[in-house]
């Protein structure tokens, strides 16, 4: 993985574990605890973020607040549904992935499309 993507997951989870809106400031503190990272840097990601959807921003004084658009689950969700719409085997990718889910996840499963 690339060192941005590993950046933007990074700020990714920062962001669905807070409570609140953050400024890249906050993500540089809370971020620069474990590595060295400029504020710019931060900046710039957080802004490609924004651009690419996956953030609101909102004007907080001179700088901006962000805030994820959807949670964890949400993304998570959305990605699946990209990644089997790529696909040109759509039951064989699905039959696939059952097939690697543990017994309890394919449970769950089970119970889900029964509620449908």
């Amino acid at each position: 993985m690339a060192k941005e993507a590993i950046l933007e997951s990074a700020i990714m989870e920062l962001l669905w574990a807070s409570d609140r809106a953050l400024t890249p400031g906050d993500v540089r503190d809370t971020l620069g605890e474990s590595r060295e990272i400029a504020y710019t840097t931060v900046l710039t990601v957080m802004s490609r973020l924004w651009k690419k959807g996956l953030l609101e921003r909102e004007r907080h004084g001179r700088s901006y607040t962000y805030s994820p658009r959807e949670d964890k689950e949400e993304r998570t969700a959305r990605r699946m549904e990209e990644m089997l719409a790529a696909t040109h085997e759509r039951r064989l990718t699905l039959a696939r992935f059952l097939n690697n889910l543990s017994a309890s996840d394919r449970k769950d499963l089970r119970r889900l499309l029964e509620d449908e």
